[in-house]
């Protein structure tokens, strides 16, 4: 019975799919509208496409078995510490929004007038959306397993469709799906915190403290929060992914109200997260898991007795796909407009970008499918390194461009110092160590130094 039920959800979910997605399709022949939607969402559409991309699998499906695992310190070392990073982004989305660009690497041309900058960073971001796009088809693949009974190979293929489709139409065809997306993660949380509290009979907050304790291995360290803070909180400022919803919004007014309105949901959001995540510690699970991103959709599939089960499940399909195509788009605009565009000699015409721009979504997207069929154990800690990358590279030379007058050689003494450093300490740091001393601790402080260090000259100065 429950097999038809997730057949039937998974349906209706393709042919809402088929019909938002084709929305894009005639609005892709200038590149604003391809990249930027125009710089048109006016503010529902601006909060709906910044929370869905927001919501990755790495919070609707790893941070609950995490959660499960870990009792509530999990929340200061994830979602507090992503929320945090909104304070950034609220901070420049005024001064990033004045700047007439396409993409996030061209304004470091712009600002410190070097294609290398651009170029870099467009390679930092190919590389970084590379792996995350990966995980969010391993958490695609570990839903639909659970939901049709299908191997995860030929789950993982389906989403390669769902991303395909729903990118090449460009910014349009993302934001219209994000809207559905948005509000099926928005009710499949809450739903399923609901739903997991009223099956373990209440909270039960004193058994799952008690359990934590008992699987605590030393609380929460100071050097963990600022490793998560550092990694997860100033990689969400400085993030590409949600700057670009900044720059398609319709006006500053709408972009700085985006960040008001988003923080809103995303916290209702984490909230129901850490109910589950609490919630499914007082159900007696009695299996073993390979890894915690199983922990969710075994709950859902086998401990939940209600016919709502399939929209749970189909909010972590929605969690993953919003943030794949936009990873996706903006990966393929970093190879195409910002790192090969800068070395030819001559400008190619917006068609032929946006042709070559989609080509690379299918390049990208196969790419990272077939890293899939082999993934990374662990949803969280590997898009730590990830996150710890993008901060590196971005955080400074990002921000500093904004509000200081700091040239260009600081700049690029920053990104790739800071890189240069975190692989490094990445090297060196014991793998045991670096959940608590995390790369990013000794490598963002460099990246820092070497960003304002002026060699005896007042160039630093702010404006």
């Amino acid at each position: 019975m429950d097999e038809l039920l997730y057949l039937g959800v998974f349906l209706l979910y393709t042919i809402a799919i088929l019909v938002l997605g084709k929305h894009g399709f005639d609005k892709t022949d200038d590149l604003s509208e391809y990249f930027l939607a125009g710089r048109s969402l006016g503010l529902f559409s601006s909060v709906a496409s910044f929370c869905a991309t927001w919501f990755s699998a790495a919070s609707i499906l790893g941070l609950p078995g995490l959660i499960y695992d870990g009792g509530v310190s999990v929340i200061w070392t994830t979602a507090v510490a992503w929320v945090l990073g909104m304070v950034g982004l609220f901070v420049i989305s005024s001064k990033l929004y004045s700047y007439d660009v396409m993409t996030v690497p061209e304004f470091f041309r712009v600002r410190y007038n070097s294609k290398a900058l651009q170029v870099w960073i467009g390679i930092v971001l190919v590389v970084s959306y590379l792996l995350y796009v990966v995980i969010q088809i391993r958490g695609f693949g570990i839903v639909i397993s659970q939901m049709l009974g299908v191997p995860y190979s030929v789950s993982v293929c389906l989403i390669y469709i769902f991303v395909l489709y729903t990118t090449f139409g460009g910014l349009h065809s993302v934001a219209r799906t994000d809207t559905f997306h948005f509000f099926l993660i928005l009710i499949g949380t809450v739903l399923g915190a609901v739903l997991i509290v009223q099956a373990a009979g209440g909270l039960q907050l004193e058994k799952v403290s008690t359990e934590a304790r008992a699987t605590s291995t030393g609380g929460l360290s100071i050097w963990l929060f600022i490793s998560a803070l550092f990694t997860l909180g100033l990689g969400v400022a400085a993030n590409p992914q949600y700057a670009i919803r900044i720059l398609s919004a319709e006006s500053k007014k709408t972009a700085k109200r985006m960040m008001l309105f988003s923080l809103l949901f995303i916290v209702i959001i984490y909230i129901s997260i850490l109910i589950i995540g609490l919630g499914a510690r007082t159900l007696d699970v009695g299996a073993t898991f390979l890894t915690t991103d199983e922990v969710y959709p075994y709950v859902i599939t086998y401990l939940l007795d209600t016919p709502w089960k399939g929209i749970l499940l189909i909010s972590i399909v929605a969690a993953c796909i919003s943030t794949a195509n936009s990873q996706l788009l903006l990966m393929a605009s970093s190879f195409v407009y910002d790192i090969s565009i800068p070395l030819r000699k001559h400008r190619m015409a917006n068609d032929r970008i946006v042709t070559w721009t989609r080509w690379m979504v299918f390049l990208f997207a196969t790419s990272s499918l077939i890293i899939a069929f082999t993934p990374p154990e662990g949803i969280v800690p590997f898009s730590g390194h990830i996150w710890g990358m993008i901060t590196v590279s971005l955080f400074f030379p990002l921000y500093g461009g904004l509000f200081t007058r700091v040239p260009k050689q600081n700049a690029i003494r920053s990104t790739f110092g800071g890189v240069a450093a975190y692989i490094l300490a990445f090297l060196l740091i014991p793998n045991g160590w670096q959940d608590i001393y995390h790369p990013v601790l000794p490598s963002l402080p460099l990246a820092g130094v070497l960003f304002f260090w002026n060699g005896g000259k007042n160039n630093a100065s702010f404006h």
